[in-house]
C-alpha cells in the first residue's frame, strides 16, 4: 500500500513505496542544517516584467499584478504541460486554497526552467528527464516578504532519485531563494546542484529510470 505523509510548507517530505516500482524511497530529511557562505552560492537570472510588478506591488493576493504574474506563469508551454502531482491535504478543501497551491507548484516549475546546474542543463531537465518528475506536492514557489529586504520568493524541489548502488529510492531537497536577479542556494544539495558538475556521483545518486 502506498502512505503519503503530507504537510505543507517547508519541511515537508513525501514518503511510502514509490508507485509502479518494488522499492521503498527513503524521504527527504528536513533536519540536516545548512551554513551558507559568504558569498552565497548563486546565480543570475533576469526578471520578467511579470514577475517584478508582482513582487513591486508586495506579493498582494487579489490584485491586477498577480493576475498578470500567474496567468503568464501559466502560459508558459513548458509549465502548462507538467503533470503535477495531487494533493490530499487539499482534496477537499476550498477552491481558493487549490488555486493557490497549484500557483505555487506552477511557480516553482517556471523558475526551475531559469536554473541553471552545474553540469550546464537546468534544474527542470534534471527533475523530468533524470528524477521522477513532478511527484511531491510539497515542491512549491512560495511568497517571501523579508521586513529588511526585498521580497522574493522561497523555491523547495523535492526530487526522487535512485540510490546508487542500491535497489531504493531516494529523495532530495533543493532549496533556493529569489531575490532580485540572484536564485541563492539554501540547502546542501542546491549548492551542489549549482556548484559540481558531476553532483549526482557526488550525492550517491542515479537517475530514476537506471
Amino acid at each position: 500500500m502506498r502512505r503519503i505523509m503530507l504537510a505543507i510548507g517547508v519541511g515537508i517530505g513525501l514518503a511510502g513505496c514509490s508507485e509502479g516500482s518494488w522499492f521503498n524511497t527513503i524521504p527527504a530529511s528536513n533536519s540536516v542544517p545548512y551554513l551558507p557562505p559568504s558569498p552565497p552560492v548563486a546565480i543570475v537570472a533576469a526578471a520578467t516584467r511579470e514577475e517584478v510588478a508582482f513582487l513591486q506591488a508586495g506579493g498582494c493576493g487579489n490584485c491586477r499584478e498577480a493576475d498578470r504574474f500567474y496567468r503568464f506563469i501559466h502560459a508558459d508551454p513548458d509549465v502548462r504541460k507538467s503533470r503535477i502531482p495531487r494533493n490530499m491535504a487539499l482534496a477537499e478543501d476550498a477552491n481558493l486554497a487549490k488555486k493557490q497551491w497549484v500557483d505555487e507548484v506552477r511557480t516553482a516549475v517556471y523558475f526551475s526552467k531559469r536554473i541553471r546546474l552545474a553540469n550546464g542543463q537546468s534544474l527542470f531537465e534534471l527533475i523530468t528527464r533524470c528524477g521522477k518528475g513532478w511527484d511531491s506536492p510539497a515542491t512549491q514557489a512560495t511568497l517571501d516578504v523579508p521586513a529588511n529586504s526585498p521580497p522574493g520568493f522561497r523555491l523547495q524541489y523535492l526530487i526522487s532519485f535512485k540510490k546508487f548502488g542500491q535497489p531504493i529510492g531516494l529523495q532530495m531537497r533543493a532549496l533556493f531563494m529569489r531575490r532580485g536577479e540572484q536564485l541563492i542556494a539554501n540547502s546542501a544539495f542546491a549548492e551542489s546542484l549549482l556548484q559540481n558538475p558531476d553532483f549526482m556521483r557526488a550525492n550517491g545518486l542515479r537517475c530514476w529510470s537506471d
